[in-house]
């Protein structure tokens, strides 16, 4: 499955990279997250939980940041297994500051899911895939406001 899209984040780049860059931020911001630690500069692990269609699916796996150059760039690796199947994926993430106070995050990737995950076919797959990475995003603009608030 190819994932591409992008978000308007309301703030500076550098304090987009921020949140983007912290676990704990991360782990409320995506959908269906039960736990996410950080177990190194550049790793995590968690273990997240999906409904697709008629499939409860519960993974554990890890996140790898790579090929960093903040607040710029960075490319993801992340990978979960569980009963239900399989999932890996790898995606660049650029930031691009639109003004002194929007960012604009552009991602592409590739997601590969196998096992019982795939009975529910791809449409709906892609369907749910979409809405959780833009209620993530939704949620990290949320965060993001939060913070500069604090901040003035």
């Amino acid at each position: 499955m190819k994932l591409e899209g992008e978000y308007l984040f309301n703030g500076p780049r550098e304090e987009v990279w921020n949140i983007v860059r912290d676990p704990d931020v991360l782990a409320t911001c995506i959908p269906g997250t039960q736990t996410l630690k950080q177990v190194n500069e550049n790793e995590y692990e968690g273990a997240i939980g999906v409904r697709i269609g008629p499939v409860n699916a519960a993974f554990t796996g890890k996140l790898t940041v790579s090929d960093e150059i903040p607040p710029e760039s960075c490319t993801l690796t992340a990978e979960g297994k569980g009963a239900a199947g399989f999932a890996r994926g790898v995606g660049h993430v650029v930031l691009e500051e639109q003004g002194s106070d929007k960012t604009l995050l552009k991602y592409t990737g590739e997601l590969i899911i196998g096992g019982k995950l795939m009975s529910v076919g791809q449409r709906l797959i892609d369907s749910v895939g979409k809405s959780m990475i833009n209620k993530g995003f939704e949620t990290l603009d949320k965060t993001l406001a939060t913070r500069l608030a604090a901040k003035s």
